[in-house]
């Protein structure tokens, strides 16, 4: 070979090595795509709990939507609801005699004769706005995007004939801002604007008149994009900013027709802030210039920043359960069309990791909605708000035992934001004191969501099943201010409305009349509304042991306590059916309806398990009876719509220690709630939806560890082919952390710390006996196979359990 030959090919060497040093490494936590995002649902997905980003993937037409937690487009007047007081009495007396139709349509009557109109749905959840990127056009010789969990990065990566280029994206969390940086091995060019999100012909007249204002204009250093809503209200903004900041290296920058023109830049940084404003914007529209400015302009020291945020979140637990070279190496497009066909250990541990970084990236401002914090739609399903009748609990179901409560605060915030609306709720349809959580809330806590079949103005459990998720963060943390500033008095307007609403019955037991078991009706006719749902005494019962053991701590007096024990000792218990399920309603002439997506007559199984079932061998059957009946519906279609009821299911099947229908709800969720971009979806292959992005990673870490007051329960229900595996970093109440568990066929190693002295029984399942272990920095006692450890403050307890 001659000197010139060897020259060219060492060139070509170079440029190759070149190349990939361009070239992101696959995340460790992350997905790879081959394709970029056909519709919104499969966007690569970023956010800070406040901001989301939705990047399509297009080399050289990029289109990046943005999101606000607080943009919901502002359509219908919030109203107080009507008087139904004086109605209240001819609703029982109807619903006595079972005349159901009559009391639905009583409601709506008292509705439209009050001037309401028609049923009334939440403002929608829509984008704020579309970062575009516009890039020459070449060749493209390869293509990949991906998703890096711990650092919220969207990256886009190709090469064309220009060379090889990266376009990163992240929604950081530490500093406030929408972060784009676009490099090469060739000069950038592209033209850069910030616009509003299109829609379609027939949306015209809607858009037009719910958005009275919307432009960009480029003043001094920054893109400006202003919204003004055509028919704001007292609970929502008027209207929006977007400010967009470009930082050029080594290229040129200049303005033309409301965009940025870039050309032969060595690199480009763009960073963007949406911010809502109520009145005049000069403050908000400070505050989003300084969060801009404030920033700097180094894509790896916001880069860094980031990582000790959200990457410090996200790392707090991790799950192995042997995933394969192939399963690593896999792209979301093959995960998605190969995992139909079943699931594996590998893919359960990805999904495990994607669910996990979705729900962190919903959560902050507000806890998730229907869609998290990301809307590619201006009429999103159900306007994409919260629904609390199951969606947000299951979203929201993993911030707890994954290690992130300080999240749950956007839980609690929120709620409380809207106490006065819940006050007047309760007044309202009862003249009740405390408070009355609607099914569905966005922008105001009013119920305006009456109707004949779906009769929500007949569902009073929410404050109730709020509540109990203020008194679980007091469980895991024991943060006793926490319980008496915020959890105690939330718990105790809850509280307040049941004693003011319950009827007693001539057998001195207690009836719910109306009720409301979501959104289920009875076999004998359609209407949904009724007498003792089981979920509602469910709630009362929990809200009530737990209003008593919360006023111990807190030091109430014995009388207070004991009004609250009397109260409870005249709640009724609960039935099983001459077919040996729980009975979902508690009233003679209703009886129950297996072929429903909701089961929330096993409301006292989603959590802490309820006293009643834990004590009674024949509720525990029934309660496995009942999921089993529900499943079988599901099992017809590909494991049906609304999936965050299976995970309701699932926690049940936890709590009953069914392994196998726990592992069988586990692979339904796995195999068909998923897109390509690794979000999850409210039915089989359709609907994006952020529900079981919570329950899912919740009902997998319960499974392997979940806990009650007083008792963790380790391998309540492992699959059987999970041979070996480790979690670490997961919580349990009582304030313990639950360092490691790690398993194979011979020995189980678990680690755990307390906060706070304590004596705790571990349960150990999965047919182990504590037979030939050890314990280490704790003082024990084995009784009836089960581990009594007594816990010291801040000291690690390391337990080995060597399987015979």
């Amino acid at each position: 070979m001659n000197i010139k030959a060897i020259f060219f090919l060492l060139l070509a060497m170079l440029i190759r090595l070149s190349t990939y040093a361009q070239q992101e490494s696959v995340p460790e936590k992350g997905f790879v795509s081959w394709l970029p995002a056909a519709k919104w649902e499969d966007a690569l997905l970023s956010g800070n709990g406040t901001m989301g980003a939705m990047v399509m993937g297009n080399p050289f037409e990029e289109t990046i939507i943005l999101n606000h937690a607080l943009l919901y487009l502002p359509n219908e007047v919030p109203l107080i609801p009507p008087d139904m007081t004086p109605y209240l009495d001819t609703i029982k007396k109807l619903s006595f005699e079972g005349k159901y139709q009559e009391v639905a349509e009583l409601g709506v009557k008292i509705w439209k004769d009050t001037g309401y109109g028609d049923k009334k749905w939440t403002d929608s959840y829509v984008p704020a706005a579309n970062l575009t990127i516009d890039m020459p056009a070449s060749n493209v010789n390869s293509y990949r995007r991906m998703v890096n969990y711990k650092t919220a990065e969207a990256i886009v990566e190709w090469t064309d004939q220009k060379g090889t280029f990266c376009r990163k994206t992240f929604v950081s969390r530490a500093d406030g801002v929408v972060v784009t940086q676009i490099k090469g091995t060739g000069p950038v060019s592209a033209k850069i604007s910030l616009h509003q999100h299109p829609h379609s012909w027939e949306q015209n007249d809607l858009i037009n008149s719910l958005i009275k204002k919307s432009e960009t204009i480029i003043d001094s250093d920054l893109m400006h994009y202003h919204v003004e809503y055509g028919k704001p209200h007292s609970h929502s903004p008027d209207g929006y900013d977007g400010l967009l900041k470009v930082i050029n290296k080594g290229g040129k920058v200049s303005k033309s027709k409301c965009c940025y023109k870039i050309e032969n830049a060595q690199e480009v940084i763009i960073l963007t802030c949406i911010e809502p404003y109520k009145g005049t914007n000069e403050e908000s529209l400070l505050a989003i210039q300084n969060r801009l400015n404030n920033a700097g302009n180094d894509y790896n020291a916001l880069l860094n920043q980031q990582i000790n945020s959200h990457g410090e979140l996200y790392d707090r637990v991790s799950l192995k359960l042997n995933v394969s070279e192939e399963e690593k190496e896999m792209t979301s497009e093959t995960l998605v069309s190969r995992v139909r066909g079943g699931t594996s250990t590998g893919i359960l541990q990805r999904q495990f990791e994607a669910a996990r970084y979705n729900i962190l990236c919903s959560t902050g401002t507000n806890p998730p909605n229907l869609q998290g914090i990301w809307s590619g739609t201006w009429t999103p399903p159900w306007s994409g708000d919260f629904t609390h009748d199951g969606n947000v609990e299951v979203a929201v179901s993993n911030l707890l035992n994954g290690n992130m409560p300080e999240l749950m605060m956007a839980y609690f915030d929120y709620h409380e934001r809207l106490m006065d609306d819940y006050r007047i709720n309760a007044k309202q349809f009862y003249g009740a004191r405390g408070i009355h959580v609607a099914t569905h809330t966005s922008t105001h806590g009013f119920n305006n969501h009456y109707d004949e079949t779906w009769c929500m103005e007949y569902w009073n459990g929410g404050a109730g099943w709020t509540a109990s998720y203020f008194y679980d963060y007091y469980l895991y943390t024991k943060n006793k201010e926490f319980l008496r500033k915020r959890a105690f008095p939330f718990m105790n307007e809850a509280l307040l409305f049941w004693e003011d609403f319950l009827t007693m019955g001539d057998d001195g037991k207690y009836i719910v009349v109306p009720s409301y078991s979501p959104e289920n009706n009875p076999l004998e006719h359609r209407w949904q509304n009724c007498i003792n749902a089981t979920m509602d005494v469910m709630i009362i019962k929990e809200l009530t042991r737990n209003w008593i053991a919360a006023a111990k701590v807190l030091g109430l007096s014995r009388k207070e306590i004991l009004q609250k024990e009397n109260f409870l000792s005249h709640l009724p218990g609960y039935q099983i059916s001459k077919d040996g399920v729980l009975r979902e309603w508690l009233w003679d002439g209703l009886t129950d309806n297996q072929a429903h997506r909701h089961a929330s007559h096993l409301y006292g199984l989603y959590e802490v398990p309820d006293k009643d079932i834990l004590v009674s061998d024949a509720l525990q059957r029934a309660a496995k009876k009942t999921i089993n009946e529900r499943m079988k519906i599901r099992k017809q279609h590909q494991g049906g719509e609304m999936a965050f009821g299976m995970c309701h299911l699932g926690f049940a099947a936890v709590n009953m220690q069914d392994k196998a229908t726990a592992s069988d709800i586990l692979e339904y969720l796995s195999r068909f709630y998923w897109t390509n971009g690794m979000a999850t979806t409210h039915n089989p292959g359709n609907l994006f939806n952020m529900d079981i992005s919570g329950g899912f990673p919740s009902l997998i870490t319960r499974m392997i560890v979940t806990s009650r007051p007083g008792c963790i329960a380790v391998f309540p229900a492992l699959p059987d082919d999970w041979k070996k595996g480790e979690i670490t970093g997961a919580l349990a109440r009582g304030n313990i952390k639950i360092n490691r568990i790690k398993w194979n066929d011979r020995k189980v190693q678990i680690q755990l710390s307390s906060q706070n002295e304590q004596e705790v029984t571990l349960e150990i399942g999965n047919g182990i006996k504590l037979k030939n272990f050890s314990v280490n920095g704790a003082k024990y006692k084995v009784k009836e196979g089960k581990l009594t450890l007594y816990l010291e403050n801040e000291k690690m307890v390391n337990i080995e359990i060597f399987c015979l």
